[in-house]
This record gives C-alpha cells, sequence and structure tokens, in this order.
C-alpha cells in the first residue's frame, strides 16, 4: 500500500500520512465493504481515492516509476523502499529520472494501471479499484504500455 502511495505522490511524509489516511478510513467502512470486493482491491480503491483527493487540493504529484512493467519486483529490483527512496546512484538514477518524467506525460488513470499492473494485480482488481470495466483496464494499459514507451524512447535520445 505505501510502495503504491508512493509511487503515485513521489512525497515520503505524504505518502505515510495518507497510507494512514487510507486505513482510518478503511477501518471507518469497515462494516459497509461491498462484498463482491476482495479486501485488498477495497483497500487500493480507498488509496486511489486518497491520492486524487490530494490532488484536488492542488498538490503536483509526480510518478514513482517501477524499473520496466511486467517484471517481477524481487529483492534485486532497483525500485526503491519506501523508508529510503534515495538508495539509487549514477545511472540507475538517471533511468528512474527519465521514467518518471514519462509517467508523468501519461493519463493518472493510464499510470495508476500501469503501476499496479507493475505490482501484479489482475485485471479485474485494477477494475474495481479504478471503477470502470475489465475491458477499460485492457484498454488503459495497452494505451498506456504504448504511450509510455514512445515518451519513454524519445527522452532516452
Amino acid at each position: 500500500m505505501a510502495r503504491f502511495i508512493y509511487g503515485l505522490t513521489r512525497e515520503r511524509e505524504l505518502a505515510e500520512d495518507l497510507v494512514q489516511e487510507t486505513f482510518v478510513s478503511a477501518y471507518r467502512a469497515l462494516p459497509t465493504m461491498p462484498n463482491d470486493l476482495k479486501l485488498s482491491a477495497w483497500l487500493y480503491k480507498i488509496a486511489l481515492n486518497k491520492v486524487r483527493s490530494e490532488k484536488r487540493k492542488k498538490r503536483p504529484l509526480p510518478w514513482l516509476p517501477l524499473p520496466f512493467f511486467g517484471q517481477d519486483n524481487s529483492e534485486d529490483s532497483p525500485t526503491p523502499d519506501i523508508a529510503d527512496p534515495q538508495q539509487e546512484a549514477g545511472e540507475t538514477f538517471a533511468q528512474r529520472e527519465v521514467i518518471t518524467q514519462a509517467l508523468k506525460r501519461l493519463a493518472p488513470d493510464q499510470a495508476a494501471a500501469l503501476l499496479m499492473d507493475s505490482q501484479g494485480y489482475e485485471d479485474i482488481e485494477i477494475a474495481q479499484v479504478l471503477d470502470c470495466s475489465v475491458g477499460a483496464v485492457r484498454q488503459r494499459l495497452f494505451r498506456g504500455r504504448k504511450a509510455f514507451r514512445a515518451v519513454y524512447e524519445e527522452m532516452g535520445k
């Protein structure tokens, strides 16, 4: 949860606050939790709504990229831990900055779908979080990957 929110905000303190707010809201809304949602998808939906609320407050929300979409997040992956977002250096940092800038150019729902997909969530779970159909998720992922690839390659030149 923290990694997802940090990926959407790129601000450690804000991410920590939003994680707390997410769990407080979930605790309060637990009696009204929809039966057809998995708990994790429901929590991500609440978290995404918290991030969107922050965006409406006119705070800029840069995106934290993950190294490659569809690649697993193993321990040897250069993805930073929420506790130490400054752990990368040199070439990895430069690549991460290019990826961050590329993700900023995507529509927020496309970027959110790509981030969740890269974390291993199924299309149905992403659809529940984004309040859309599975077909819409697949379309956002397809278009998001295509747009990301074009922007990333353009910036890498």
